[in-house]
């Protein structure tokens, strides 16, 4: 933090704020209604959730504790650093032991830029530095306040909220684009399967072979439907925990379990082993290229499978897992299993079976399962089109996994930017960060004993007596660029004190302004798509 931009200074976080602790409500004070009590659960990165709501009635005691929209808040326990700010509909709410809220001071004007810093690493890595080697992580609200930060000039301070603003919204957009990704490749992969067992996905490939037969029926001539146990050998697996006679000679061996057949892979991470005959070893060894079928459990995981490649020496399958051995050697054991996964689905779910809590299918009605069974050869190149679609789609899905992670690096570099000075450019004419210091320290000492909270009936009387410092439209020029429209507001001299009469002139202006096409206003939304708050621009001409 040495080398800070010209007209920057370095300041200590208390020196600029006060930190109030919340206050410990006790549970039996809980009420059905009241106050939304924010808990330190409810404050996550950058937005409170509502979940697991508790509310209480506030008392003369406990005023002090009720928060206000665009109160900062920060976790003081656990997962330290969490800041959050609150929102209109969080309303009315109140402050619990082990957060804080965070008030900047006035000559601030905002505290939009310290919540924007509050938010980088820079913060968040200073406080769990504190925390470190304790069960618990804690610190103290003294501790907070003698963390040194950046403090840019008002001017900038605006402009680097404005930017931030912008790159972020870019990057939640990116984050709701790449959100919808895995859908779009779980339905492609179903329209490959779809064209693969309807003859489609090798029209072209036949069209050497008969071209007259195109089209002619369901299925392309020389495909036939059959079921599965005319082409197949169906065999159930070995019951776990059966009882044998204690002169009986066991060999272990490792087994298949439902768990480790997935829907088109085998997941065989854990492999747990079992003490059989060797007779019932040979019966039930898999062999490569064997067809693996769910027969229980969840009742859309009926039928579930993939092609055993003889990854496990001497491996057999539990009573819950079906073999299926091909009659022809040469049909590729992946265009049954594609099938059953994809279109035998339905089958499944229709012709299973349903207790309390598990669902299963008969080997009778596995064996029933309508195949459409096309000529080897085409049934070995519907195969390779489509792994080779898939593995185009799986590089797809790489990229986007790869792409989600870099997007957090990326808010996490603005930020960092931001704060080096190194976002928007710096103008000489603005005020130093070291007059905003010494106005602060000013305000402090002129009023040393005036604690926050509610302000009286009085004062707020005497700011009606006084014109809003510039009007919307000044704000806006001076701005340059978006701006949010609480910080609009407040550079316009609308507080938490404004009267009736100053918002109804606020608002009368940007009515003013957007009728006559000058007035630019959209949404600032986090990477969830919640809406945050409303940044406002003029047109430019």
């Amino acid at each position: 933090m040495s080398n800070l931009p010209q007209g920057w200074a370095k300041t200590k976080l208390g020196n600029i704020v006060e930190i109030l602790s919340g206050f410990a409500f006790k549970s039996s004070e809980y009420s059905d209604y009241g106050h939304f009590l924010i808990r330190i659960g409810n404050v996550q990165d950058g937005h409170v959730i509502l979940d697991n709501p508790r509310f209480v009635k506030i008392t003369t005691a406990t005023e002090k504790f009720v928060l206000n929209e665009g109160d900062i808040l920060t976790s003081l326990t656990g997962n330290i650093g969490r800041v959050a700010k609150i929102a209109e509909r969080h309303l009315p709410a109140a402050l619990n032991q082990r957060v804080a809220k965070i008030i900047p001071a006035n000559a601030l004007g905002s505290n939009s830029c310290l919540f924007t810093y509050l938010k980088s690493a820079a913060f968040r890595d200073t406080l769990s530095e504190q925390g470190k080697g304790a069960a618990q992580q804690n610190v103290s609200p003294k501790f907070i306040a003698e963390i040194d930060i950046p403090l840019p000039p008002l001017p900038e301070q605006r402009r680097i909220v404005a930017k931030v603003d912008d790159l972020t919204a870019r990057t939640a957009r990116a984050r709701k684009e790449l959100d919808r990704l895995p859908t779009l490749i779980a339905r492609y992969k179903s329209a490959v399967l779809a064209l693969a067992f309807s003859g489609k996905l090798t029209q072209d490939w036949r069209i050497g072979l008969d071209r007259d037969a195109l089209g002619k029926a369901d299925y392309p001539n020389g495909w036939t439907v059959k079921e599965l146990e005319e082409i197949s050998e169906i065999q159930g697996g070995i019951q776990v925990g059966k009882k044998r006679l204690a002169s009986a000679e066991l060999v272990e061996v490792p087994y298949l379990r439902v768990a480790n057949v997935q829907r088109g892979w085998l997941n065989l991470d854990e492999i747990k082993t079992l003490g059989v005959t060797a007779a019932e070893r040979d019966r039930l060894l898999l062999e490569d290229g064997d067809i693996l079928m769910n027969e229980g459990g969840d009742r859309d995981k009926l039928g579930r499978g993939w092609v055993w490649r003889a990854q496990i020496p001497e491996c057999i399958h539990q009573n819950h897992v079906f073999r299926i051995r091909l009659y022809d050697n040469d049909f590729p054991s992946e265009y049954v299993s594609h099938y059953a996964n994809e279109n035998g689905q339905r089958y499944f779910i229709d012709q299973g079976t349903q207790t309390t809590n598990l669902a299963s299918i008969s080997k009778r009605k596995v064996a029933a399962l309508p195949v459409p069974v096309p000529p080897t050869d085409e049934a070995m190149e519907i195969v390779r089109r489509i792994e080779s679609a898939f593995r185009w789609l799986d590089r797809v899905a790489a990229d986007h996994a790869a792409a989600s992670r870099l997007l957090p690096k990326l808010d996490a570099a603005i930020l960092a930017k931001a704060f080096q000075g190194k976002l928007v450019p710096q103008d000489p004419n603005d005020e130093p960060a070291s007059k905003l210091l010494e106005r602060i320290k000013a305000e402090r000492t002129a009023a040393p004993t005036v604690k926050r909270g509610r302000k009286s009936r009085d004062s707020a009387s005497s700011k009606d007596s006084k014109t809003m410092a510039k009007n919307l439209e000044q704000v806006l020029t001076e701005a340059g660029d978006w701006i949010s429209a609480q910080d609009a507001f407040q550079q316009c001299g609308i507080g938490g004190a404004a009267t009736t009469e100053e918002i109804e002139k606020i608002y009368g202006e940007l009515r003013k302004l957007d009728k006559a096409g000058k007035l630019e206003a959209e949404p600032v939304n986090d990477d969830k798509g919640r809406k945050l708050h409303d940044r406002l621009r003029l047109k430019v001409a």
